[in-house]
Order: C-alpha cells, then structure tokens, then sequence
C-alpha cells in the first residue's frame, strides 16, 4: 500500500544489488530520498487502469473480468516488452503499490518467464496510512482507510502461492538491520552490506501520524483493525481469516461480487 515504507525498502533493496531499471521515478519534495520506481512499468500501469476505468485511488477492487482477454493480453506483451527493455539482464526490482490492484495481470507472466519471482509485502497501519494520504493528496481519513483496505486484502490474496515475504513499518522503523537482514536471505541477496545499504535510508524521525487516534465516527474500525492486526502477525490461519474478513468487507461496501463470493463460501464451507 502507498505510504506504507516500500521506498525505503527498496532503495535498501536496490543497495544490496537489485536494479530499478533505466527509467526511474525522479524524488520529489514529499519523497526527497526517491521512490525506486521505474517510471516505464508505472505508467504501464497506469494506463491499464485508466482503460479499465479505474485509477490508483480508487477504494474498490478491479474487477476480474478486466485480467482476462484480448485487452488483458496487450498489456502482457507491453509489461513483458517493458521489462526487457528497463532492466536487461539484471535482477529486476519491480515496485508499485497499483501491484496490489492489478497483480493478477501479471500472474500469467510470472509463471511463465519468472517463476522465481518474490515478493515482499511491507504492512503500516491504516490509520498512519490515511493520514499521510489526507496530507499529501488532500484525501479524507475514511477514503484513505479504504484504500488501505482493499489494496491490503487485494494483494494478501493475489500473492498466494508465490514466494512472498511479510514486514511491518514497525519492524522497519525499530529493527532495520534485522528486518533487512531477514529480507535479504529470503531473496536469497548478500547480507554483508545491509549497513550500508541501510545508511540514511531509514530514520525513526520521519514516520509521522503515529498518535492520531481513531475517529469515533469511523464505521469500519473494527473490520479495518482487524485486517491490519492479521497481516502484522501473518500466522497460521491468515489467509481463511482475511478471506472472511475481505467477504464481510466487501458485502458492506457492496462491491460486484461480493454477495456471490459469501454465498458459495457459506455452501462450501470455506
């Protein structure tokens, strides 16, 4: 999820010898340690989206329809085109909270030319999240925590599967050599030069929002904490936990779908 540490991830990520690409997304005032983007698969990204009539604030899920034929397989050949010509032969370091959104466009691509793909998945709370939002974009706290929301649920459950690896903003923030360290031998990169590559890319000093309390008018508090409190332990059970979770969610947002999905999981038994 944006605003959730995924720069300072993966600049430290980068450090330890993954590669952004040719083409990366310049720093900015409200990010002046940069973004490790690469502004080319972004703006793939983005254009999907846009075609599929949604864009990267929007608090609902794209449907699964739009990850399917011919419109689906252009952007395929577009990100897998992309790829070749942004990162070469070097080990790519693809970030992007719209992964969230639109990973199962890229499902098909991974398992055909990166079977070996990771991913990482850095969880912050909700309420620092849609506060950083309502600042930097002018963006209400209850759009923000929906964002959150769906982004979380969305990329917990198209991840599954896949070689994937949990951390927290707190983790990040209070262990960052040990967090980082844990990373690394998960993705199978050097451990001697997390120092370095943890130097000035991780300061306690800038987290911000971490005493705002909960709106008492906020109606999805209880079902948006307890998303954020099973992905932060991520322990057994997680997954039949979100699904329930994401189900209930989603039937009070009234999302397409969504009543569907929670009658065959009451005629399964899931």
């Amino acid at each position: 999820m944006h605003r959730s540490g995924t720069s300072a991830v993966s600049g430290a990520l980068e450090k330890l010898g993954l590669s952004v690409g040719k083409t990366v997304m310049p720093p900015h005032a409200e990010n002046p340690k940069g973004y490790f983007e690469n502004l080319a698969l972004t703006l793939v990204h983005d254009h999907f989206l846009n075609d599929c009539k949604y864009a990267w604030l929007d608090a609902r899920p794209v449907r699964a329809k739009y990850f399917r034929g011919r419109r689906a397989r252009r952007y395929q050949k577009q990100l897998l085109e992309t790829v070749i010509q942004e990162f070469g032969s070097a080990r790519p370091l693809v970030k992007d909270p719209r992964l969230c959104a639109i990973l199962p466009l890229w499902r098909p691509l991974i398992k055909r030319h990166f079977p070996q793909a990771s991913f990482v998945l850095p969880i912050r709370s909700p309420l620092e999240v849609a506060s950083s939002l309502r600042q930097r974009d002018n963006m209400t706290l209850s759009h923000g925590l929906a964002l959150w929301a769906v982004h979380v649920l969305e990329g917990e459950r198209a991840t599954r599967g896949l070689t994937r690896a949990f951390t927290t903003y707190e983790e990040l923030l209070q262990t960052p050599y040990e967090t980082m360290e844990k990373l690394a031998r998960q993705l199978h990169l050097p451990t001697e030069n997390i120092a370095a590559a943890l130097d000035q890319r991780i300061d306690p000093k800038l987290r911000h929002h971490a005493e705002i309390p909960w709106p008492e008018t906020e109606p999805d508090r209880e079902i948006i904490t307890a998303v954020h409190q099973t992905l932060s332990t991520h322990g057994p059970g997680m997954e039949l936990a979100l699904d329930r979770l994401r189900r209930q969610y989603y039937l009070q947002k009234q999302f397409p779908g969504a009543r569907m999905e929670a009658l065959w999981a009451r005629l399964t038994g899931a």
